[in-house]
């Protein structure tokens, strides 16, 4: 019965087309892929030095962190670790894992970029009113 249902799928031709694409699709798709990723990185990267640099963040990043104390340093950490897992997923572009994991990291990033706004919110609120976020004084 499974093998029926599977043969009739195929012949339909989803499976075909879902899987079954070419090169140079894939290689697009791949490549704006990665450049979405390049520009959220980038802009992870702006986010955590500005914050570094005033003092009232910590890189939560726990790896990163070790690595690298200083600006100079964590855009080396990243700039290597970019290039190399970008360079990694372009040459197996041609696996839909690799397209897979590209969605996947993608998505991650829009999640940190999202979550990059509300903490610059309430971070900028904070330091415009330091009563909004004061502990209480106990008399």
């Amino acid at each position: 019965m499974r093998v029926a249902m599977a043969e009739s799928i195929w012949r339909w031709g989803y499976a075909r087309n879902v899987f079954a694409c070419s090169l140079a699709e894939r290689s697009f798709r791949t490549v704006l892929l990665l450049t979405v990723i390049a520009v959220f990185n980038f802009f992870d990267l702006a986010f955590t030095h500005s914050q570094l640099s005033r003092g009232n963040f910590a890189e939560a990043n726990a790896l990163a962190a070790a690595v690298a104390p200083g600006a100079a340093e964590m855009i080396a950490y990243k700039t290597v670790l970019f290039g190399v897992g970008a360079s990694l997923l372009y040459r197996l572009r041609r696996r839909w894992e690799s397209e897979a994991g590209l969605w996947l990291l993608a998505t991650f990033y829009a999640g940190l970029m999202v979550w990059w706004l509300a903490y610059l919110d309430v971070a900028e609120l904070c330091i415009g009113d330091p009563a909004v976020c004061a502990p209480l004084v106990t008399y």
